[in-house]
């Protein structure tokens, strides 16, 4: 059975406890499988589960480390459960790790997330210095969309405060 093709049907006909169950099996047969740990991080992150996402997406590093599209999901679940200093670390490793293999599919997403979450966490500063480098119509898509000038919109309000 293909796994991810089914488990990819499932979600298109919105059936997520049957993505659930087949994600769920696919890593009882095959538990040092990065794609079906990785998969089943999808499935619950869909299901707005983002304790078990983790979970799952940490096992899918343990057996892929430094792999940029778990890296850029472990940031994303770490963000969407309010730990923004544990998101801007996967983010920071997913920027390393894409510019280490010249892989730019999650490079300026990554630098926009990870700013996101430096001006969250209060490191405004930082913040802009992360996001230089992003491309101008970059954008990441965390709780909602984030444009590199909605980030950098975001910095010069937190570095110039209260008026």
């Amino acid at each position: 059975m293909n796994y991810a093709l089914e488990i990819d049907r499932a979600i298109e006909n919105e059936d997520p406890a049957l993505a659930l169950a087949l994600a769920e099996r696919w890593v009882a047969e095959a538990p040092e499988t990065h794609a079906a740990w990785g998969n089943l991080a999808h499935v619950h992150e869909m299901r707005d589960d983002f304790a078990k996402a983790s979970q799952a997406v940490s096992e899918a590093l343990r057996i892929t480390p430094d792999y940029p599209p778990y890296l850029f999901e472990q940031g994303y679940i770490a963000y969407r459960l309010g730990n923004y200093t544990q998101a801007e670390r996967a983010f920071g490793l997913c920027v390393e790790q894409s510019e280490m293999t010249h892989d730019n599919f999650y490079l300026d997403a990554a630098r926009i997330a990870r700013a996101r979450c430096l001006v969250l966490d209060g490191r405004a500063s930082l913040a802009a210095k992360v996001i230089a480098d992003a491309a101008g119509d970059a954008a990441a898509w965390l709780d909602g969309r984030f444009s590199k000038e909605d980030v950098l919109t975001s910095i010069r309000a937190a570095t110039q405060g209260p008026s």
